[in-house]
């Protein structure tokens, strides 16, 4: 009777330690995860037409790779970066940069947005310090440095890799 009682607590024991091994290796995972997607790569859903044919060529979303990892001064012009919209903060955008600092932007007669009507001279605009300019491939369709302005580069929050599917 002893004798099986020292064996039904090696069993409870052995049980407990299992289940106590298996929850650190969750919890382990969780913390991995998160601390990967949130400072390593994340992904984010593309939405809209503003970057067709780049995005949403066949499709109303696509789902892409983003880099956290690379510094907002690493970025170069043509990166399509994920970023804070300016105007809405508890939003993202995807656009491409098409001008860093110290750049010129030439006006698009044909897509000209309000912060270009306001502030360009005879048809350019220069990228001040610690900006960038963004438009999207589709400039009718697309909401970007033509209407807001230069984008502040704190307001980047890494740069698209790839698309995983459309």
């Amino acid at each position: 009777m002893q004798m099986a009682m020292s064996h039904g607590k090696r069993i409870v024991n052995y049980l407990n330690k299992k289940k106590r091994d298996i929850s650190y290796a969750v919890i382990g995972a969780s913390l991995g995860a998160y601390f990967i997607t949130s400072r390593v790569v994340t992904t984010a859903v593309v939405a809209g037409q503003s970057m067709t044919p780049t995005f949403n060529k066949n499709s109303t979303k696509s789902r892409v790779l983003v880099d956290l990892m690379t510094p907002v001064t690493k970025v170069k012009e043509n990166d399509i970066v994920l970023a804070h919209d300016p105007e809405e903060s508890d939003q993202y955008i995807v656009k491409r940069v098409t001008a860093l600092a110290g750049q010129f932007v030439d006006v698009d007669e044909d897509c000209v947005g309000a912060y270009v009507q306001k502030y360009a001279y005879q048809g350019k605009l220069t990228v001040p310090t610690g900006y960038c300019w963004v438009e999207g491939d589709n400039k009718s369709k697309s909401h970007d440095s033509r209407e807001f302005g230069p984008l502040p580069l704190g307001l980047i929050k890494g740069r698209v890799l790839f698309t995983l599917w459309s």
